[in-house]
């Protein structure tokens, strides 16, 4: 889904990733329903974009994903 993956090492992400994991699954811990945290996880992945001045990149980008959960979906 990157454009150029050789020049991204994905080790440097971890540290955040699990930071925000780690957030998320505190709200889930005290009471917050999953739905309620996946939209707001949605929500803060959209105004990433949009902060990044990626938001017209966004749309093509979610109909890539859901073409890939729905082919896996069928596989399965």
């Amino acid at each position: 889904m990157l454009a150029d993956q050789s020049s991204t090492d994905f080790v440097d992400f971890v540290e955040v990733a699990e930071s925000l994991m780690d957030g998320y699954a505190k709200l889930i811990r005290n009471g917050s329903p999953a739905s309620t945290v996946a939209l707001a996880m949605l929500g803060a992945t959209l105004n990433m974009y949009e902060m990044l001045g990626m938001r017209s990149e966004l749309p093509s980008l979610l109909r890539t994903v859901a073409d890939q959960i729905e082919s896996e979906n069928r596989m399965n």
